[in-house]
Protein backbone atom coordinates (compact mmCIF):
# COMPACT_ATOMS: atom_id res chain seq x y z
CA UNK A 1 0.00 0.00 0.00
CA UNK A 2 1.15 3.29 -0.77
CA UNK A 3 1.76 6.10 2.00
CA UNK A 4 0.30 8.88 0.14
CA UNK A 5 -1.88 9.49 -2.84
CA UNK A 6 -0.07 9.81 -5.59
CA UNK A 7 -2.01 12.70 -7.15
CA UNK A 8 -2.77 15.06 -4.50
CA UNK A 9 0.24 13.40 -1.39
CA UNK A 10 -2.44 13.05 0.96
CA UNK A 11 -1.08 10.08 3.52
CA UNK A 12 -2.43 6.74 3.59
CA UNK A 13 -1.25 6.56 7.38
CA UNK A 14 -2.73 10.03 9.38
CA UNK A 15 -1.70 8.58 12.76
CA UNK A 16 -0.93 4.96 14.17
CA UNK A 17 -2.94 2.50 14.72
CA UNK A 18 -5.82 4.24 12.03
CA UNK A 19 -6.93 0.91 10.34
CA UNK A 20 -7.88 -0.34 13.94
CA UNK A 21 -11.58 -0.10 12.81
CA UNK A 22 -11.28 -1.42 9.25
CA UNK A 23 -10.02 -4.65 10.59
CA UNK A 24 -12.95 -4.87 12.71
CA UNK A 25 -14.55 -4.04 9.54
CA UNK A 26 -13.47 -7.09 7.85
CA UNK A 27 -13.81 -9.31 10.74
CA UNK A 28 -17.47 -8.18 10.84
CA UNK A 29 -18.45 -8.91 7.34
CA UNK A 30 -16.19 -12.41 7.33
CA UNK A 31 -17.90 -13.73 10.41
CA UNK A 32 -21.36 -12.51 8.67
CA UNK A 33 -20.44 -14.21 5.47
CA UNK A 34 -19.06 -17.74 6.63
CA UNK A 35 -22.01 -18.02 9.57
CA UNK A 36 -24.61 -17.02 6.48
CA UNK A 37 -22.85 -19.80 4.26
CA UNK A 38 -22.64 -21.92 7.15
CA UNK A 39 -26.69 -22.16 7.90
CA UNK A 40 -27.95 -22.47 4.85
CA UNK A 41 -25.06 -24.97 4.14
CA UNK A 42 -27.37 -26.85 7.16
CA UNK A 43 -30.53 -26.90 4.69
CA UNK A 44 -28.55 -29.21 2.13
CA UNK A 45 -28.59 -32.81 2.76
CA UNK A 46 -24.85 -34.38 3.90
CA UNK A 47 -23.81 -35.24 0.04
CA UNK A 48 -20.15 -35.47 0.76
CA UNK A 49 -17.85 -38.58 2.46
CA UNK A 50 -15.30 -36.15 4.43
CA UNK A 51 -15.22 -36.74 8.04
CA UNK A 52 -16.18 -34.06 10.74
CA UNK A 53 -12.22 -32.46 11.16
CA UNK A 54 -11.60 -32.32 7.37
CA UNK A 55 -14.93 -30.11 6.95
CA UNK A 56 -13.87 -27.99 9.67
CA UNK A 57 -10.67 -27.14 8.15
CA UNK A 58 -11.98 -26.65 5.05
CA UNK A 59 -14.30 -23.66 7.34
CA UNK A 60 -11.25 -22.45 8.56
CA UNK A 61 -9.43 -22.31 5.37
CA UNK A 62 -12.43 -20.28 3.84
CA UNK A 63 -12.66 -17.85 6.54
CA UNK A 64 -8.76 -17.02 6.11
CA UNK A 65 -9.18 -16.35 2.45
CA UNK A 66 -12.27 -14.50 2.40
CA UNK A 67 -10.51 -12.33 5.13
CA UNK A 68 -7.47 -12.09 2.84
CA UNK A 69 -9.56 -10.89 -0.27
CA UNK A 70 -11.71 -8.84 1.80
CA UNK A 71 -8.86 -6.77 3.65
CA UNK A 72 -8.05 -4.69 0.64
CA UNK A 73 -11.64 -3.55 0.70
CA UNK A 74 -12.52 -2.87 3.92
CA UNK A 75 -9.04 -0.41 4.63
CA UNK A 76 -10.46 1.38 1.21
CA UNK A 77 -14.10 1.67 3.00
CA UNK A 78 -12.51 3.00 6.06
CA UNK A 79 -10.29 5.59 4.47
CA UNK A 80 -13.23 6.55 2.59
CA UNK A 81 -15.51 6.52 5.38
CA UNK A 82 -13.03 8.66 7.65
CA UNK A 83 -12.59 11.35 4.65
CA UNK A 84 -16.48 11.65 3.92
CA UNK A 85 -16.88 12.27 7.97
CA UNK A 86 -13.44 14.48 8.19
CA UNK A 87 -12.11 15.67 5.50
CA UNK A 88 -8.80 16.36 5.20
CA UNK A 89 -6.47 18.11 3.23
CA UNK A 90 -2.69 17.14 2.04
CA UNK A 91 0.15 18.42 4.29
CA UNK A 92 2.63 21.21 1.82
CA UNK A 93 5.93 19.99 2.15
CA UNK A 94 8.60 22.33 3.08
CA UNK A 95 11.58 23.34 1.95
CA UNK A 96 13.79 20.53 2.17
CA UNK A 97 11.90 17.98 3.01
CA UNK A 98 11.08 14.64 0.65
CA UNK A 99 8.06 13.35 0.50
CA UNK A 100 7.49 9.63 1.25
Amino acid sequence: MFSRCPVCELSYFPEQGYYVGAMIINYAVTTAVVVAIFLLSLLIPDFTSLSTNSKILLWIAFAIVLSLLLMRHSYSFWLGLDFWIKPRQPEVPTAGKFPL
